[in-house]
């Protein structure tokens, strides 16, 4: 391997070259070659990542003609020298290609970081098939995918990842969770996926698993033009029956057209926090029955009812456009834009049992045979602007829309309370995230090669949730009768907004000697500032005392609509109350400020020794509010902490093929906002009532890692490595006593988490298979927290493995080249082990979500210049997803086989 002294990330390492070689190809002598600003080791840690040169591959599927960036790097410099006895050039210009999103630029920058990481580039998840990136992320050593958008690194949830969006942190649309779930971004946005898996100071402090980092695609240089359409469907869903009922007309664009909005009037009347009452002799400015009936009957217009609809196909497009100009002598700006539409369904047929611990072992206390039919569309924008100024000076601003739509019919039928009945859900929900980014790379060669970076970053996540409606019918005999019950109808209206502002600056000066060690002395800060506001509000229609309804013959059989009509909602039929808790708002801030060094010294381009620290102090508040009782004092909670986070990691560079690395590093995990206000509230997501911990501390962790690596050529390696996690008051969700399920928040006394991880990447042509190459990864996982009995004597185990820990995680990748570069085709195969889904209480075992196969399939065909098509073929097994509590089943259904054909068409550049 060439000392990382050598290699400029952002040009050489891209262009693959090093100034040692073009000097030996040219015949050259160069006497010094001065260590570029930047190793690419510092883009293992650092948030605000170099600025790479532009290229004009904005989208990787394939390596053809639009995929090659022409670029021009100076090397070296040097002077005269009188003990060689010759004369060097000044300088040597190399011009040279690369492809962006290259599976080799990213090994390289696995290469030649300080710490623990993995890449995945554009080029390999395109072989990959997968749409978004809570997907692609299975494919990577040690990871799991936990709901189809939650990532757990090594075994470790939510609460110990991040996500970076080049560099940046970045805010969440979820209600009750810090993480951003990762299905929201499409991997076509993106030149390609960082985890990094070892903590260094340029990276949030908050760090237990690993952070994520999502790279943008650059500009251009050159003109280039993308087009592709997709069509496809899935087994026991498409052209099949699903459920369905009558929403907006614009629901196919993700946006709701206002048909499920709150009525203006009823809006009006809550507006400033009010509290719907009705008017009474203690509340003479309530609402009149008059304006109640109003209310009520707006609200319902909008509709109850689910009926059996045929389902269509899966159907979507993207395009993409950029061009590079030429401004002045070394002045270049380039420009893309892209933008992506995606709609598909998906229906479910699952059977769901609860069990209760009994003398005789487990006990069914309620089953449901549900059944789902969920529309997703998913809208995207990007927009891009780069200006190189030089090869030294780059500004580049970009901006990033994402909207997820999910549409969900549900009827659920079983017994549920020792009742039994049936379930109606209609739930509507947007999730959007808005992110600007402008920021500037420099480098001051008359300041010895002086590097500085910034960045300023404004993101907005917002969900909206209008009309969510709810309403259960019980069995009267063979007949179904609206219920009598309290929870017989619900309506909810709910709306989040989480800003966050951003600053980071960075600079890195760089030393070269002539023995060739290299020293790198880097600092940063930054400032990020959050502000969230959630609100959701809920109503309910109530028979009046006394009403005249129930009389009728048949009348509580009748359907929905038909029984909270217009004519039913008056002051002695159905009457619309308020029902939101005390606790359904809230407000939340936190201000983190951060600072960091580091120390890099590469001695003789065999040892590299890495040490720094960063410092963080965080403000963190959340306010939940009463609407309900206005004149009450609001619940505060707040964590104030200041720490400092050392980092230290070594690299010993075996030979050109071989090196090893050790890492060692302190981070922390810090409490979410809705866990540290004891205000109760229904989480939206697990729809269980759940109450938070002021008193929760921040857990410490301990991290260790080594890795040994070996690399065959420039893309084939082999990896094996290990870490070890030890955690001081790690955050737990536990279940409280009571005949009704609260969950709760408290420290554990302690954790450990560890582990193994295999990793390999091979051509087969070794064995004369020349077109065929195979990629394997492997990762065994322990853990196990210790609970306190003190607080936690509900639970059923004291001490178990971590919630959501696979003990292993397998991935297989096998794929054929074409040497024509006419085809290529990709087999993938996945698996992860049995996890804890849900913590046991009272003596029930913990409830698992068992392993299961998942294997995929792509092939993609260039017919003709500038067309390609490509078959994606998903879950070919089609196994069953189970979860099991004591080995009985308490959920079970099937995702469906999947299959999509897109067609593509790349113009050639004018």
């Amino acid at each position: 391997m060439p000392p990382p002294e050598w290699i400029d990330p952002v040009r050489s390492s891209q262009l693959r070259v090093t100034a040692l070689s073009i000097a030996i190809a040219c015949g050259l002598a160069i006497s010094a070659v001065p260590a570029r600003a930047q190793d690419a080791a510092a883009a293992e840690d650092e948030p605000v990542p170099a600025t790479p040169l532009p290229d004009d591959a904005p989208i990787p599927a394939a390596p053809l003609d639009d995929g090659v960036q022409d670029a021009t790097a100076p090397l070296a410099t040097g002077a005269p020298s009188a003990e060689a006895g010759v004369s060097e050039l000044s300088g040597v210009t190399v011009q040279g290609t690369y492809q962006t999103g290259d599976r080799t630029l990213y090994l390289d920058e696995r290469r030649m970081a300080t710490n623990v990481t993995e890449g995945l580039g554009a080029e390999q998840i395109a072989r990959t098939g997968d749409s978004d990136v809570a997907a692609t992320l299975k494919r990577v050593t040690g990871l799991t995918v936990v709901d189809g958008k939650y990532i757990y690194v090594r075994g470790l949830g939510e609460r110990y990842s991040n996500v970076l969006l080049n560099g940046a942190p970045i805010p969440s649309p979820d209600y009750t969770r810090r993480v951003v779930p990762l299905d929201l971004f499409p991997t076509e946005l993106l030149d390609g996926v960082i985890v990094q898996k070892s903590y260094g100071p340029g990276l949030p402090g908050e760090f237990g698993g690993g952070s994520v980092v999502l790279r943008t695609r650059e500009v251009p240089t050159r003109f280039f033009f993308r087009a592709k359409g997709t069509l496809g469907g899935s087994s026991g869903t498409t052209f099949e029956d699903g459920l369905r009922y009558d929403g907006g007309g614009r629901d196919w664009t993700g946006r709701d057209d206002g048909g499920r909005a709150m009525p203006s009037d009823l809006a009006d009347a809550i507006a400033g926090g009010r509290f719907l009452r009705p008017q009474s002799p203690s509340n003479p400015n309530g609402a009149t029955p008059a304006e109640l009936q109003a209310y009520g009957r707006g609200l319902a217009a909008s509709g109850h009812g689910i009926d059996e609809r045929s389902i269509g196909p899966d159907a979507g497009f993207s395009i993409g456009v950029g061009n590079g100009f030429e401004l002045a002598d070394d002045v270049r700006l380039g420009v893309i834009a892209s933008t992506r539409y995606q709609q598909s369904w998906n229906t479910t047929d699952e059977r769901r049992r609860t069990y209760a611990a009994s003398n005789s072992g487990l006990d069914e206390i309620a089953a449901l045979d549900v059944d789902t039919t969920e529309r997703d569309v998913d809208v995207s924008f990007f927009t891009g602007l780069g200006l190189d100024i030089g090869m030294n000076h780059r500004l580049s601003l970009t901006s990033m829309l994402l909207r997820q739509s999910a549409d969900r019919a549900r009827i659920g039928d079983g017994i549920s309370d020792s009742v039994e009945s049936r379930f109606h859900e209609q739930r509507w929900t947007e999730n959007q995230l808005r992110a600007d980014q402008l920021g500037g790379h420099h480098v001051w060669s008359s300041l010895h090669d002086l590097e500085f970076d910034w960045q300023v970053t404004r993101a907005t996540a917002g969900r909206e949730e209008p009309g969510t409606r709810r309403w259960r019918y019980d069995y009267a005999g063979d007949a179904l009768e609206f219920s009598h019950r309290s929870d017989s109808n619900a309506t909810a209206f709910g709306d989040l907004e989480d800003e966050q502002r951003n600053l980071q600056l960075k600079a890195m000066l760089p030393f070269s000697f002539d023995d060739g060690s290299a020293l790198s002395l880097s600092a940063g800060a930054g400032r990020s500032v959050r502000d969230r506001e959630a609100s959701i509000r809920s109503f309910a229609f109530e028979l009046a005392p006394g009403s005249p309804l129930p009389s009728e013959p048949g009348f509580w059989t009748l359907p929905i609509d038909r029984i909270l009509s217009d004519d039913n909602i008056r002051p002695d039929g159905f009457v619309l109350r308020e029902t939101t808790r005390a606790t359904d708002n809230y407000l939340a801030s936190q201000t983190l400020e951060s600072a960091y060094f580091n120390f890099d010294y590469t001695f003789r381009g065999t040892l590299r020794f890495a040490l720094g620290a960063r410092h963080e102090r965080n403000e963190q508040d959340v306010t939940t509010f009463s609407v309900v009782n206005p004149d009450a004092p609001p619940l505060v909670a707040s964590d104030r902490s200041s720490e400092w986070l050392p980092a230290a990691s070594f690299t010993w560079i075996q030979n050109e093929n071989a090196q090893w690395r050790a890492g060692f590093s302190r981070t922390l995990a810090r409490p979410d906002f809705r866990e540290l206000s004891r205000a109760p509230y229904t989480d939206p997501e697990l729809d269980i009532d759940t109450i938070g911990n002021p008193d929760l501390l921040d857990t410490r962790i301990r991290n260790i890692d080594v890795r040994w690596e070996y690399y065959f050529s420039e893309s084939d390696s082999l990896s094996v490595g290990a870490f070890d996690k030890k955690f001081e008051d790690p955050i737990e969700r536990l279940r409280l006593p009571g005949s009704t399920p609260l969950l709760s928040f408290a420290n554990a006394a302690s954790a450990h988490n560890y582990g193994v991880e295999f990793d390999a990447y091979k051509g087969l042509g070794f064995i004369g298979l020349d077109p065929y190459d195979l990629g394997f990864n492997y990762a065994r996982i322990k853990s196990n927290v210790e609970l306190d009995a003190a607080s936690a004597s509900y639970q059923t185990n004291l001490s178990r493995a971590m919630q959501g820990q696979s003990p292993y995680v397998v991935n297989l990748q096998l794929g054929y080249d074409d040497p024509a570069d006419r085809f290529d085709a990709n087999l993938l195969f996945n698996r992860s082990g049995r996890r804890i889904s849900e913590v046991g209480v009272q003596g029930q075992p913990d409830i698992y979500e068992e392993a299961f196969n998942a294997l995929d399939f792509q092939f993609r065909h260039r017919f003709a210049v500038g067309w390609n098509w490509t078959l994606r073929l998903r879950n070919l097994l089609d196994p069953q997803v189970r979860y099991t509590q004591g080995g009985l089943p308490t959920r079970e259904y099937r995702k469906g086989r999947e299959a999509m054909f897109s067609l593509e068409w790349r113009p050639s550049a004018p």
